[in-house]
């Protein structure tokens, strides 16, 4: 739809770094320069690359990982209809609690729990893709094994994800203090998905009318250096 209105794709290009210009903002990637009126900077786990170390340290980067659990017997207690997609808090920790979803992909897919972790925090370009066999079995003890009955200890498959968070776990949309050019879009902390067809609306007023329609002055970015 963006190509069908004019727009251009340019895809498979590392962003290297971004410069104010004499006019607007200059975008230096692995294979060309680009100079526009306006930015957006909607990096997810690598924004603190673009936007500054006095702001960098604003977002955190946490690893997290997913799993999908095999059924012991029938999946069909499991399934969609007779299974929801879930989160079920138990303590009051910030990891006490599972999210997950039913057996949407048949007896071989397993069902998807996970927790969060925000404690330990690292970097797109480091992080550890490989999850461990102690992982998995301390995620079946801990988390799975007394609460969700016929799940198997064995797991079928893993994925490791990134969340980049700010220190109030809520969102970032906001014109840089040190630049009127470049838009921070950071709708992140592990939950901006769910928010993208509002969030995608109030980016583009921002950059074609200067204001939003709707009230984001929750998301500035000086909420953090407030006292």
């Amino acid at each position: 739809l963006a190509e069908n209105h004019g727009a251009e794709i340019h895809k498979n290009e590392k962003v290297l770094e971004v410069l104010p210009a004499a006019s607007g903002v200059t975008v230096r990637t692995s294979v060309n320069q680009y100079t526009a009126d306006k930015l957006v900077v909607s990096a997810g786990s690598w924004i603190s690359s673009f936007i500054g170390q006095d702001l960098a340290s604003l977002f955190k980067v946490y690893r997290q990982v997913l799993y999908w659990f095999d059924v012991k017997d029938s999946v069909d207690d499991y399934s969609p209809g007779n299974f929801p997609v879930f989160i079920w808090m138990f303590g009051s920790h910030h990891d006490d609690f599972i999210y997950g979803l039913p057996g949407i992909d048949g007896p071989a897919g397993g069902i998807k729990v996970a927790s969060e972790q925000h404690m330990v925090d690292t970097n797109a370009n480091d992080v550890d893709r490989e999850v461990k066999e102690q992982e998995i079995t301390e995620m079946y003890r801990k988390y799975i094994r007394a609460r969700l009955p016929g799940v198997s200890s064995k797991c079928i498959k893993t994925a490791v994800c990134l969340y980049t968070s700010t220190p109030d776990s809520g969102f970032v949309i906001d014109f840089h203090p040190q630049n009127r050019n470049v838009l921070i879009v950071s709708p992140c902390s592990g939950h901006g998905f769910k928010h993208s067809a509002a969030i995608g609306e109030i980016v583009a007023e921002l950059i074609t009318d200067g204001r939003s329609q709707l009230d984001i002055s929750k998301f500035r970015i000086d909420r953090f250096s407030e006292g």
